[in-house]
């Protein structure tokens, strides 16, 4: 270092491999960073479930034929408020999905069921019809940890139904219904008896 100074002085051959090394590492920089928003991106779209669809006609052992058309589908704008405790299949906030139709046929003929014995269910995962002591039974499930819940709905007599829902742990947090309405199936010679 002549004259007595003691600044850094850079050979200026070094400075080309320098400035591109440089340039490298920040190109590799903005690339790495550029992946990790697509890839979250990309993971969440896959965590991110499609409403539930379930349409489709089933036959049980004793020889009914039961058709079931269970659609869910997003919230619309300002639709779905938060809720705490009012919604089955999520724990607190606001539901991403709404149930919006529930269709039951036995043998062809419609089983009404009213929209608010399944408004309140959300996130289902899953539709299982079976039949118990000849009533047909059909299975939701839905929710995952706290906001879990599994709904049986025991059609009965033709004159009615009953709802019986119950929380990740069943019991604990349950909720009974029975619905009977003469005249909403007053078709079937069946319901002078009420809910079997």
């Amino acid at each position: 270092m002549a004259g007595g100074s003691n600044a850094l002085r850079i050979n200026p051959t070094m400075l080309g491999p320098l400035k591109r090394g440089v340039l490298r590492f920040t190109l590799f920089s903005v690339a790495l960073i550029g992946l990790s928003f697509f890839t979250s991106d990309m993971v969440l779209a896959q965590k991110e479930a499609p409403p539930f669809q379930h349409e489709k006609n089933h036959a049980l052992p004793s020889g009914k034929k039961v058709g079931v058309i269970f659609r869910e589908r997003k919230c619309k704008s300002g639709e779905c408020r938060e809720t705490d405790g009012g919604m089955w299949g999520m724990d607190s906030g606001a539901p991403r999905f709404v149930t919006e139709t529930f269709l039951v046929f036995i043998d062809g003929q419609r089983f009404h069921i009213p929209e608010k014995f399944y408004r309140d269910l959300t996130n289902t995962r899953s539709l299982r019809v079976s039949e118990q002591n000849g009533r047909v039974v059909i299975e939701l499930k839905g929710g995952d940890a706290a906001g879990a819940y599994t709904a049986h709905f025991r059609l009965g007599g033709m004159c009615g139904f009953e709802r019986k829902i119950c929380g990740e742990i069943c019991s604990e947090i349950w909720e009974h219904s029975t619905w009977y309405n003469a005249f909403a199936y007053d078709w079937d010679p069946r319901c002078e008896g009420g809910i079997e």
